[in-house]
This record gives structure tokens, C-alpha cells and sequence, in this order.
């Protein structure tokens, strides 16, 4: 298993609960990565650090070829001979062009890759994947996608859910070689968790670090149009400095309307006791990767409430887990806004994005995007910016508004009974266990350890997956 760092939580997350999943199946897991771990990181394997794997930021350059030798090097010192398979995380997220063309140059090779995306370079990261593009395409005969994304009978992907999916197969990618690999969740319930007291209002907490794709101004939306009988918390603040004004911006608003919303209660309070004083968990969040948010709740013994993103959330309903407190879209009169205004910030973060990948922008691509934003007189919260959220905000909250003007009129109506609950913290459990982590793991290896070797696959098409991320219909001002 290849990763660039351990640093705690995230990915390292990952590798840890996959070889604790695989300690019931036959292999031997060696960890490679770039820098030594933290101290009190213990994946109950061997690690072995190779200097220049890390993130290009250290300032190691190599050659790919160097590079590959090196790691190469370093497992044979540590078991003896090459591995059977290479489990390689997030090669194409433009952190180091070395490895990425390593692993280019193996999957040519036909060694048995499993190349496991948990983010992409063309998915809001535009400084990563120019890093990308500056360093491949500077050499010759080396088209971007092909590089990134090599295609052979012993290259399989793994990705975190259906949306990564779809757009790998739409992309070309064989649909037998990409694997739908939802990770593990820490399936310990918190069943004997008590109802609130009720000593307080009822306490909506939105367990987040308030970045910007969480939408934390939908949140205030609805503490906004609350009659005063509830409570609305956010558990943590931005730490990435380009996050904190947007961040400042959200405190302000709150307390210029005096909104019942209370920041960094996370900081104030352990986590057990604000999940004890929940009436329910929200999540307003507008993008995901695996969706942690829509399972953790129901651990917790606390329904969850707020937007569900269909291409995450789609597969926990087909598993059988019951998210009627979810609403797919939050829609309000347009006239509540300065569309005139909007519009232009929406059509330069637009042409920005674009530009930032060097895209062309398109008259019909622009006017995509603003059909995404309204429709019928009516705007889409989620695709908003935070200038506009807040004269919804304002105006609702200066004026007596009309609830049926709001789809939906009442996020909280349908807060999950004990029994829904109970059954939706069983089939967690039960779908998203170690256990059948680790079987899936083990499935999946003993599959592409016996693929055919002799067919080299065509490359994808220029543009594949880039194009599908820059896509109007995916467009949201949050993420800009």
C-alpha cells in the first residue's frame, strides 16, 4: 500500500482500517510512503519511507524512473522480492508527477495495480492538476490522460462512490475495472445515548469544520426562519486561511440578525456531550466524497436532517438506510436577490474556473450554468454565493415571509422515530463494517491478482475526466 504521508486521519484513516479489514484474509501488507509517520501512528505493519515520495512541496526532484527504482529498492530490502499487488492511493492528484508517471510506467509493465482515488487533481484543484499538466506534458508524446489514468487488464480502480464511478466509465475506463469501494466506517454504536434532557431548546448541531462546501449559510437559513424554540450549533471553524473570511463573514451575519447559531461549540465542549445535547445532526454540506455525514448520525442514536447529494447518498438508500429527513433541493423566489448582481459574480467565477484549467468558456457553457442556479422564478440555495445566501437571509428574516414560498417549507418535519433510527444504525453496521470491508478488499485483489496481462487498453480521450468536473451542471459558486 503506497500512500505519500501517514498523517493522521483522512487517507491514513483508510490504510489502517484496510489492514485491520485484511488480518482475517492471507496477505501481507507492507506500507510505503514519503515521509516517517507521526509519532503514535501504529498501522501493525511494516512501513517503509522513501525519500522523494512525499509531496513535491519537499523539494526532492527525481526522475520517475529513479523514483520507482528507489521504492522498488526499498521493498525487496524490506521483504525480499517484489509485491504481489500495489494498492497506490491518490497517484493522480497532482502532489508528485514522478510517482504519478511511475505508476504509468508499471501499469505498462502489467504489474497488478489497484490505483485507489479518493480525490482527483480536476475536481476543484486546478494548482494541482497545472502542476500536472507542466511537468507530463513537457516531455514528448505524453498526453495528460493517458498518463494519469492508465489503462490495462492489470490496472483496476477503486473509488468511494457512484458519482467517481460514473464518471471513470464515462470517461472510458471498462466498467469491470472500476470497483465501488465505500470505506469503513467505525460501526461502534453509541446506542445507550440518552435523549436530550429537555431542560434546553432543542439543539440542531451541524458536526463540521465550517469550510465553504459545507454551506454553512444554509444552515443559518434555516436558524433564521426558526421561531425561537430551537438551537442551531456548529461544531468547528476553518483552519486553511483562505477559508476564514468566508468563515468571518457567516459570525457577522449571525450576530447582525441575532441568529440562535452558535460557533466552535466543539471547542468548548467534548464532542459526546454536544452529541448528547442534540435533538438531531444536520448536514447542509453542497459536495462529499464518501459521505461520512449521512452514516455517523445513526451511530450516534441521532437522526440526521438537511441536503442529501443523490450521487453519494443514493447508494446508502439502496442499502436500506431511511434518510427521509433529507431534502435533494432548498428553492426561494428569486426576487429575494439581486439577480443582476449574481449573475455577473456567477459568470466570472465561471469563466475563472474554466480558465484556471485552461478551458475556453462558451456563451452556451455560461448560460448552462445560470439555468442551474434558477428556474421559474426560483433559486437554488446550494448554488448560490454567500452574498446571496445572506440577502435571503436578511430578507426573511426583516420580513414576514410566506412559508410556502420556501420548498421545502420545514426541514425539521421529518425527523427520524427511535425505531427508524434503530434500524437505519443496524444497517450501517451491518453494510459498512470492517469485516465486510476487508472481504471486499480481499475480493478485489484475488480478482485482479488473476486478470489476463496481455491487453494493452487504449487511452482515455483528452479531456475525459476534466471535462465532465467542468461541466455548467456541476458548477456551484461555493466551490469556486
Amino acid at each position: 500500500m503506497v500512500h505519500y504521508h501517514l498523517r493522521r486521519g483522512g487517507v491514513t484513516r483508510v490504510i489502517q482500517n484496510a489492514i485491520q479489514a485484511l488480518s482475517a484474509h492471507d496477505y501481507e501488507c507492507v506500507v510505503v510512503t514519503g515521509e516517517p509517520p507521526p509519532e503514535g501512528v501504529d498501522l501493525g505493519t511494516a512501513i517503509v519511507v522513501v525519500d522523494g515520495l512525499g509531496y513535491h512541496e519537499a523539494g526532492i526532484a527525481l526522475s520517475s524512473d529513479e523514483l520507482l527504482q528507489r521504492v522498488r529498492d526499498a521493498i525487496r530490502n524490506q521483504c525480499g522480492r517484489d509485491p504481489d499487488l500495489w494498492h497506490i492511493h491518490n497517484h493522480a492528484l497532482g502532489k508528485n508527477a514522478a510517482w504519478t508517471q511511475a505508476v504509468h510506467a508499471m501499469a505498462n509493465q502489467q504489474i497488478p495495480l489497484l490505483l485507489h482515488i479518493h480525490d482527483f487533481a480536476e475536481d476543484g484543484r486546478a494548482r494541482n492538476y497545472n502542476y500536472l499538466r507542466q511537468a507530463i506534458e513537457s516531455e514528448p508524446d505524453s498526453g495528460l490522460e493517458s498518463i494519469l489514468y492508465p489503462q490495462s487488464d492489470s490496472t483496476h480502480y477503486a473509488v468511494l462512490n457512484q458519482r467517481d464511478q460514473q464518471i471513470l466509465q464515462t470517461a472510458g475506463t471498462p466498467s469491470a475495472h472500476v470497483h465501488l469501494l465505500p470505506n469503513a466506517v467505525a460501526t461502534e454504536s453509541s446506542s445507550e445515548t440518552e435523549p436530550p434532557s429537555g431542560e434546553e431548546p432543542p439543539l440542531i448541531l451541524y458536526p463540521t469544520r465550517a469550510i465553504r462546501r459545507k454551506n454553512i449559510g444554509e444552515f443559518l437559513f434555516w436558524a433564521a426562519l426558526d421561531d425561537g424554540d430551537r438551537r442551531f450549533g456548529i461544531t468547528l471553524a476553518p483552519e486553511s486561511p483562505g477559508e476564514i473570511p468566508p468563515y468571518k463573514h457567516w459570525q457577522a451575519v449571525a450576530t447582525e440578525l441575532q441568529l440562535p447559531v452558535e460557533f466552535e461549540m466543539g471547542l468548548r465542549k467534548p464532542f459526546p456531550e454536544l452529541i448528547q445535547q442534540a435533538t438531531a445532526l444536520a448536514s447542509t454540506s453542497i459536495a462529499e466524497g464518501f459521505g461520512l455525514a449521512f452514516l455517523e448520525p445513526w451511530l450516534a442514536n441521532r437522526p440526521l436532517v438537511g441536503r442529501c447529494l443523490p450521487e453519494i447518498t443514493a447508494e446508502f438508500e439502496a442499502a436500506g438506510i431511511e434518510l427521509d429527513g433529507l431534502y435533494s433541493e432548498l428553492t426561494v423566489p428569486t426576487d429575494w436577490i439581486d439577480t443582476t448582481s449574481f449573475r455577473g459574480r456567477l459568470q466570472t467565477a465561471f469563466r475563472d474556473a474554466r480558465l484556471a484549467y485552461g478551458q475556453p468558456v462558451q456563451p452556451e457553457d455560461e448560460e448552462e450554468a445560470w439555468q442551474q442556479v434558477q428556474r421559474d422564478q426560483r433559486a437554488e440555495l446550494g448554488h448560490l454565493d454567500e452574498i446571496a445566501q445572506a440577502e435571503i437571509i436578511r430578507h426573511i428574516r426583516k420580513n414576514k415571509v410566506n412559508r410556502a414560498d420556501i420548498v421545502p417549507s420545514d426541514w425539521l418535519a421529518n425527523l427520524a422515530d427511535p425505531q427508524q433510527t434503530l434500524r437505519n444504525q443496524q444497517r450501517v453496521q451491518q453494510r459498512y463494517s470492517l469485516d465486510g470491508y476487508g472481504q471486499k478488499l480481499a475480493d478485489l485483489y484475488n480478482s485482479l491478482l488473476s486478470a489476463s496481462s496481455d491487453d494493452c487498453r487504449p487511452h482515455l480521450p483528452s479531456g475525459a475526466v476534466l471535462n465532465q468536473f467542468l461541466s455548467p451542471t456541476r458548477f456551484r459558486m461555493l466551490r469556486a
